[in-house]
């Protein structure tokens, strides 16, 4: 188990109101955090369950829509045989997948909101059967953490492996319309370069942050068999937090700022004549467009309301991992709680005068 590395600043002394102030905040935001995790747990089992819907209608509807497309270019574009492009085995490992990390995600929610609740009840009232679960919360949550710092890592692999598929796909075009696009194995290359530069941010501070968070629940653990310190670890861990919180703001906002131009356009759409008849063979008629459209908006509305939800867990993590660490020092052996300083008790004393400028 980590031990955590002692302070260089002495640690001020708490007093009752800040103790009790702490004590309130772990359990008002422990339980708002334990809610959230419930909403975001079915929230993302839903959403597994959609995209896996989706895809497996994509895979039905693709070679229609790849049909037309070669009806309406009149010869311009050559046939593409997806049937044969892409193994049978294609949708069944993709559905797999897609409802395996379904599961897994929402797994590792519960497991995290089961941890939340163990130490919050731990910092409450102490005990024997309370210190058990939570040291056994903590040992269940800390390969969930190390998942999620690998996670990035085979995220970022993947398009590494659907690049080669989507080439496979593209040679079964005519390779004398091909001849222009220049796609040699340079341009390959360049363009798996550039799927690793862009991953290598999300990686790294994912990484780091998930560490940051071990380390203060082995602190946490740490507490309840050995006097130390918790605060100093709390402070390392709430930058993290607080840079979390701001990208998810961020996130958030530009969720909001896509989704509403696509409301606004959809409220005219449905009015726009579209008389190609090419248009019109590929099924885009302005009922489709306007519902394209208003599928775009909620997507992204809806995203932004999980991106909401995020923010709130994450400002609620800083005060929760802030205030149990106040609670947890402020019983630490040998250390008493201060009294609050009151500069108006004491006796009077008179003013002393002073010479004028």
């Amino acid at each position: 188990m980590t031990q955590p590395s002692p302070s260089p600043f002495p640690e001020l002394p708490i007093s009752p109101a800040e103790l009790n102030a702490a004590r309130q905040g772990v359990a008002l935001r422990g339980g708002r955090i334990m809610g959230a995790l419930g909403v975001l747990a079915a929230l993302s089992a839903l959403a597994g369950v959609a995209g896996a819907w989706a895809l497996w209608r994509a895979f039905q509807l693709l070679p229609g829509w790849l049909a037309a497309l070669g009806e309406w270019s009149e010869g311009d574009l050559p046939a593409v045989d997806f049937t044969g492009a892409v193994p049978a085995w294609t949708l069944p490992a993709l559905l797999t997948l897609t409802l395996l990390g379904t599961a897994l995600y929402v797994w590792a929610i519960l497991v995290a909101r089961q941890t939340v609740g163990a130490v919050r009840d731990q910092t409450l009232t102490p005990n024997a059967t309370h210190a058990e679960a939570q040291e056994r919360s903590v040992n269940t949550v800390r390969p969930w953490i190390v998942l999620g710092q690998i996670a990035p890592i085979v995220q970022a692999l993947l398009p590494l492996l659907v690049v080669p598929l989507a080439f496979g796909i593209v040679q079964q075009l005519d390779p004398q319309d091909l001849q222009g696009l220049g796609f040699g194995s340079l341009e390959v290359a360049g363009i798996l370069l550039g799927l690793v530069v862009q991953s290598l941010p999300t990686i790294i501070i994912t990484w780091l942050i998930l560490a940051a968070i071990r380390r203060w629940l082995d602190a946490v653990v740490a507490r309840a068999h050995a006097p130390i310190s918790v605060r100093p670890v709390a402070r390392r861990v709430d930058p993290w937090l607080l840079f979390t919180l701001i990208l998810l703001a961020l996130g958030l906002s530009g969720l909001i700022l896509g989704g509403l131009p696509f409301l606004v356009v959809s409220a005219f759409a449905g009015s726009v004549p579209l008389d190609d008849p090419d248009l019109i063979s590929l099924g885009l008629t302005p009922t489709v467009l306007r519902l394209g459209l208003l599928v775009g908006a909620a997507l992204m509305l809806g995203s932004g309301l999980i991106y909401l939800l995020l923010t709130l867990l994450m400002a609620w993590s800083r005060g929760f991992a802030t205030q149990v660490a106040v609670v947890l020092d402020a019983e630490l052996p040998g250390r008493s709680v201060a009294p609050a300083y009151d500069p108006w008790s004491g006796p009077v004393q008179a003013a002393q005068g002073r010479e004028p400028y």
